[in-house]
């Protein structure tokens, strides 16, 4: 039997919250014209619409029900807040945050039209390894119990090539529709495969993005002006030369025991893999994809070697720079989060200007006494028209839908896609105003210029094949080391690393070619 964890919450009075978003002028349909959409609640016609009213006709599916699968973020961090996708988890009190009453709305309106019923799992467990078996053993063994997932995608690269995996384009879901990421259903795909996909039915891929935080009293301190950031971020002049400059000399030794270490003042608090975010900064990729939509190795090209050299540079400086996961402090703190013990503890008591993070950490800093603001990471190049960001690898969701095919086949599978795309429509009509306006840009965000932040943030996130499958091609790793010889790593792993990417092609044009 299926669990039914939303069963209890039936007898609780929920207030629908239904607002109505639009969509902006050129018909674009990527992360950036949700954004837009949260802040004009129009179309380019300057009439409310309601996401839901685009949907096909809907079809009573006799109470069939649809299980929804997924790992617990942060399971045992007390720095992060992981409220779950589309379901989500009891509380003691029996009380619901704004987020999960907007869910519960979402599920009610989709179980009514659609008469069915929408239930689930959150495996409260820090390891991906338990869920990615448990879903294994699901599809091999033919139980079928989960319809869809969410989780990272960092950990199925496997199940993705060996075709346990349904290509979510086979499911009739409108992916051309608003309440779906554009970037990454063009980004993600394989070989015309699609496996994952995102957008108003998650929020945990927006909470896994990567931003600059930063402490406006220190900077105050210190002479400068936040009005003066977020000027120069919002007029696109925000660029990894202007941040090294102020981070450059903020160092202090607060103790003044002589010795730079966790407890210190710096100007950038990070840590390796963040190198990462300077190189997708530079406008590069680590793997760009031909006409064929198959991967080809890019990380050589461009700006990516001069943006991570500097980048590289910077995080040596350990004067200014806190780097939490040198191996001083993983010895240090063997057994423990050594991220919590150095940057984010110097963070939140107030130790470091800037603070490259992601947003699963905000509610860790909500009872922080220092004011904080958020920036996009700084661009390499002055002369781009734009910001890049990044979705953590490790610590965001995406969806995707186990190949078990007495759920994805025939009438199963229609009726599936019809309901994930429901769950995506009613999520930006409901879920999505809840999470995004009252959440972030009026809660976590603590002023109406990082509010706006914000919105350079989500509108300008890019998602890197190296990263999707950067297990297996391990492509991503090679920037995330300091140490400048960057060309050398490169080259020593470019063969290995181009026979994988062709092997991957091979492996999923072959069994697309039995099927």
């Amino acid at each position: 039997m299926k669990k039914v964890l939303c069963a209890l919450l039936a007898l609780i009075m929920v207030t629908a919250c239904f607002a109505a978003c639009g969509g902006n002028e050129d018909g674009n349909s990527s992360q950036s014209d949700v954004i837009g959409e949260y802040e004009s609640g129009t179309e380019s016609t300057g009439e409310k619409i309601t996401y839901a009213d685009k949907l096909p006709a809907a079809e009573d599916m006799g109470g069939r029900e649809f299980y929804v699968y997924q790992r617990k973020f942060g399971s045992g961090k007390v720095t992060i807040d992981f409220q779950g996708e589309v379901i989500w988890e009891e509380t003691e009190d029996g009380e619901l945050t704004n987020i999960n009453k907007a869910k519960y709305d979402v599920v009610e309106e989709v179980q009514k039209k659609y008469n069915c019923t929408i239930t689930g799992e959150i495996v409260d467990t820090s390891s991906a390894a338990e869920v990615r078996t448990a879903i294994q053993e699901d599809i091999v063994g033919g139980t079928a119990e989960y319809d869809f997932c969410f989780e990272t995608y960092y950990y199925y690269y496997q199940f993705a090539l060996d075709g346990m995996l349904v290509n979510l384009h086979d499911l009739g879901i409108d992916f051309d529709q608003a309440w779906w990421d554009q970037n990454a259903v063009e980004d993600m795909s394989i070989c015309d495969q699609l496996y994952y996909a995102l957008g108003d039915i998650n929020t945990y891929d927006n909470d896994g993005t990567f931003v600059l935080l930063f402490n406006k009293a220190l900077y105050k301190e210190n002479g400068g002006d936040p009005a003066e950031l977020y000027k120069m971020a919002a007029d696109g002049d925000w660029t990894f030369e202007e941040f090294k400059n102020i981070v450059t000399g903020f160092g202090k030794d607060a103790n003044a025991d002589g010795v730079r270490d966790e407890f210190d003042i710096y100007g950038l608090l990070t840590e390796t893999s963040n190198l990462y975010n300077h190189f997708l900064a530079s406008g590069n990729k680590t793997v760009e994809k031909n006409a064929n939509d198959e991967p080809e190795l890019s990380l050589a090209t461009g700006d990516g070697y001069p943006a991570l050299t500097d980048a590289v540079d910077l995080y040596l400086n350990d004067n200014d720079v806190l780097v939490a996961n040198l191996e001083k402090y993983v010895v240090k703190y063997e057994g423990e989060d050594v991220y919590e013990k150095t940057v984010t503890n110097a963070f939140k008591e107030g130790r470091g200007l800037f603070y490259m993070t992601s947003l699963i950490h905000l509610p860790y800093f909500r009872d922080m006494e220092d004011e904080f603001g958020f920036l996009p990471i700084p661009k390499y190049n002055a002369s781009d028209d734009r910001y890049y960001h990044n979705m953590g690898a490790h610590t965001s969701s995406v969806l995707f839908v186990p190949n078990s095919p007495a759920n994805v086949e025939g009438e199963a599978g229609e009726q599936l896609g019809m309901i994930i795309d429901a769950l995506g429509a009613y999520s930006k009509d409901i879920l999505t105003p809840e999470y995004y306006e009252k959440q972030l840009k009026r809660g976590d965000a603590q002023d109406s210029d990082s509010a706006d932040m914000l919105d350079i943030v989500f509108g300008s996130r890019v998602f890197d094949l190296g990263q999707v499958f950067g297990s297996p091609w391990s492509i991503t790793e090679t920037v995330e080391v300091l140490d400048k010889n960057i060309a050398s790593r490169v080259e020593s792993k470019k063969d290995s690393v181009e026979l994988k990417m062709a092997r991957a092609v091979s492996t999923i044009k072959e069994r697309l070619a039995g099927e």
